[in-house]
């Protein structure tokens, strides 16, 4: 073994025993301390003294302690509870309050609406009495009691009612006779106007009865002659509305209508109807042979 090892090996002994030693000494001095307050390990609780009798003494107030505050909680808990119900109600309570206020509010308006209506009739009453008796409609002595005044009242309104609808009776009879009468005359109104058109045409087609158109241009050899009727003439093609060719008072040819343009009208004529030795010239005049508005 080296020198080196050797002092180590006694270094560590030398600790080792010096530890031990210190050991010894702590656990002495626990044992002086514990005994200077209570005694050792063994000590009976009952009769401990020191440190010990503290602890004890802290260890149960602790105890003690720690139920009384779980008790406080839990009561502080309950009185939670219980406030939070009592606010509950607390506003229920207001609430229903409120309520009752509303609902006596209304009732005090319509108490005060229905003393101003019973204001009101009776100053009607009063002011219907007065005509009454102003109107003399009926004999109302200021000594009779109130319903004895109401039921004159309600006779003189029951003979009016009748009255009344005996008016609107004979006036629904005048309105619906009117309405027979306003729907009579507009037919007739209808009529009139129809027959005032007839008539209008009539005299306006009469008075062209008197028209005489003279003759513009003639073709002996094609037989027709040419006159200007002007626009409004009442003249048609074909054989409605026949034509003479005068000369004086002498009947030329009778005419048929050919064609019409612009009140340019084309007529023609047959040989065979001709007077002899007589044919349509220039300066000759025509007329109707069946005047309008016949």
């Amino acid at each position: 073994m080296k020198i080196s090892q050797l002092l180590a090996s006694l270094l560590v002994l030398l600790l080792a025993g010096a530890g031990v030693k210190y050991s010894a000494s702590q656990q002495n001095v626990m044992d002086v301390l514990i005994a200077a307050h209570g005694g050792g390990q063994q000590v009976d609780a009952s009769s401990a003294t020191g440190l010990r009798k503290l602890n004890q003494d802290l260890d149960a107030e602790r105890g003690s302690v720690s139920s009384e505050r779980a008790a406080a909680v839990k009561a502080a808990e309950a009185a939670r509870v219980e406030m939070r119900d009592s606010r509950v109600k607390r506003d229920d309570s207001q609430a229903k309050l409120d309520g009752h206020k509303s609902d006596l509010e209304g009732l005090r308006s319509k108490v005060d609406a229905m003393t101003e209506s019973v204001e009101k009739l009776r100053a009607s009453f009063n002011e219907a009495v007065e005509h009454i008796k102003a109107s003399n409609a009926v004999e109302i002595d200021a000594s009779v009691d109130f319903v004895t005044v109401l039921e004159a009242i309600k006779g003189v309104v029951e003979r009016e009612e009748k009255r009344t609808a005996e008016i609107n009776e004979r006036l629904a009879d005048w309105q619906a006779a009117r309405t027979a009468a306003t729907e009579k005359l507009a037919k007739e109104k209808v009529e009139l106007n129809r027959l005032t058109a007839i008539n209008d045409k009539f005299f306006t087609d009469y008075t062209k009865n008197d028209d005489e158109f003279p003759l513009l241009a003639v073709d002996s050899r094609w037989k027709f002659v040419v006159f200007n009727a002007g626009a409004e003439s009442g003249l048609v093609p074909g054989d409605v509305t026949p034509l003479l060719v005068k000369r004086g008072e002498v009947v030329v040819t009778p005419l048929r209508i050919v064609t019409i343009s612009g009140g340019m009208v084309v007529a023609e004529y047959e040989p065979k109807n001709l007077q002899p030795g007589v044919r349509p010239e220039l300066g000759d005049r025509v007329f109707r042979v069946k005047p309008l508005g016949n």
